[in-house]
């Protein structure tokens, strides 16, 4: 493990960190031979080795933004912990208001919303270059992911933060909100589920896959086994 830090915030990165980043360059390397066999293999090394830490830098890029946002709130971090999941944001000191938690709750999905603009832009920018319009999609889809799951109403994740406090600011003790936010999950979870299943039914592989994934992950968080 190394540490660093960002405004006084230690940042903790484990070398479990490498294999991940292994796995994904090797497996972007292996689409881009199979798309592009003309690049050749050191090319395609490169460029996937690109695509691998733009996806990742709009995954660990999230939780390093929540530094700024939890600063600006006047509640800092802790402490972050980046690791072979998902990266951990450490608070120390949760007893602060609602709107204190919505504001160290957004800088994440802001960093992501800028950077999937910022790639759209450059993609439609660079029109004769493959490969800088190749890297661009990659981090376009990574950080639209990251948004778009960031915002799903988990305990776990930024939007359920954000609808537990507005919940709380509304007149719900946390613990009506609690059971309201797992509600939600519940119904957002078999809706996911049964769209995904309809999708594998008719053998559209990829996105009925990915829904029931996520609806199982959905359900998971519903049931308290996901943290």
């Amino acid at each position: 493990m190394f540490t660093f830090k960002i405004f006084r915030t230690p940042v903790k990165v484990k070398l479990t960190v490498l294999p991940i980043l292994s796995l994904l360059w090797g497996g972007l390397t292996w689409f881009g031979m199979s798309r592009h066999p003309e690049r050749g293999f050191w090319l395609s090394l490169l460029v996937g080795l690109a695509a691998a830490l733009l996806l990742l830098s709009a995954d660990f890029g999230h939780a390093l933004a929540h530094i700024f946002s939890a600063r600006a709130a006047g509640a800092p971090m802790d402490e972050i912990l980046i690791a072979g999941d998902m990266p951990r944001t450490i608070y120390h000191n949760n007893d602060v208001a609602p709107a204190v938690h919505r504001q160290r709750a957004l800088g994440g999905p802001v960093f992501n919303a800028i950077g999937l603009l910022l790639s759209l832009a450059l993609f439609a920018l660079f029109r004769g270059s493959p490969v800088v319009r190749e890297l661009m999609a990659f981090s376009a889809v990574g950080h639209g992911l990251l948004l778009v799951m960031s915002l799903f109403p988990l305990p776990l994740v930024d939007g359920g933060t954000i609808l537990k406090w507005s919940l709380v600011s509304a007149g719900r003790t946390p613990a009506q909100a609690d059971r309201i936010v797992r509600g939600v999950d519940w119904v957002l979870g078999i809706v996911l589920l049964l769209i995904g299943i309809g999708l594998l039914v008719i053998q559209l592989w990829i996105a009925g896959g990915v829904l029931t994934g996520v609806g199982v992950i959905v359900l998971g968080a519903a049931v308290g086994k996901i943290k």
